[in-house]
């Protein structure tokens, strides 16, 4: 066997301390809910609805990538800096540069999907906003209700109040009860631009029953359920 030349024993140290570094901002700051070890496991999980993320698995539902395929970096560092509105993953936007690198590579050390060249590829090309999208008239928002109601109203309701009569004794992958989201108001889980809802709607949510509707409405009709879904009336706040 030959020896590693002090390049590569460069390269593997400087990966070990990284990987070290992102151990240490991932129990200083994820593990209350992720688990010491990233199981999702963590004290404050088990009394949330929406379950912290499992990062053995390396199963994400936020990824601007195609349906089964891992997130790129950058998802991850959004995910990380923006938190997942209506759940208990806050905004870590505090957090330098260098801990948010290295805690990404602390999380893709805990799975052996990340090791699998196949599952790496470039995120789904989100079109242009079209001018549109704002227009209350636009016949487009009437093709998105008509959308809406073939391929979402049956988890999601009629009014996007996630009430559908399939709503209900859905599991994800990790096995916790998923309900699907509410969908009016400003703040979605995926994120508050519409290019966020078009990513959801095109990608879909991997470990959970939503899944991407890219190869099978294309980008305009996207765009048109969008719409829709701007359109809908804010949801009710829930009692404290």
């Amino acid at each position: 066997l030959l020896l590693a030349t002090p390049r590569i024993r460069g390269e593997r140290q400087a990966e070990i301390r990284l990987f070290m570094k992102g151990d240490h901002v991932f129990q200083n700051h994820c593990a209350e809910c992720h688990g010491k070890s990233g199981r999702g496991d963590g004290p404050l999980a088990h009394d949330t609805p929406v379950k912290p993320r499992n990062f053995r698995t390396g199963i994400f539902k936020f990824r601007s990538t195609p349906v089964g395929f891992l997130p790129t970096d950058a998802d991850l560092t959004r995910t990380i800096r923006t938190g997942v509105a209506g759940t208990i993953m806050p905004s870590f936007n505090h957090l330098a540069e260098d801990e948010v690198t290295a805690v990404i590579a602390y999380i893709k050390g805990l799975s052996r999907r990340w090791k699998d060249p196949k599952l790496i590829t470039h995120p789904v090309r989100i079109p242009k906003t079209p001018p549109w999208l704002e227009d209350e008239g636009s016949p487009h928002l009437k093709a998105g209700n008509a959308t809406f109601a073939t391929h979402s109203a049956t988890c999601h309701g009629t009014t996007g109040k996630g009430d559908g009569p399939a709503s209900q004794g859905l599991n994800d992958v990790w096995g916790h009860p998923v309900t699907p989201a509410p969908l009016g108001g400003p703040h979605h889980r995926s994120g508050p631009t519409p290019a966020d809802l078009f990513l959801t709607i095109a990608t879909g949510l991997d470990g959970t029953p939503m899944t991407g509707h890219l190869p099978s409405l294309g980008p305009d009709k996207i765009w048109e359920l969008v719409a829709f879904i701007k359109s809908l009336p804010p949801r009710a706040p829930q009692a404290p």
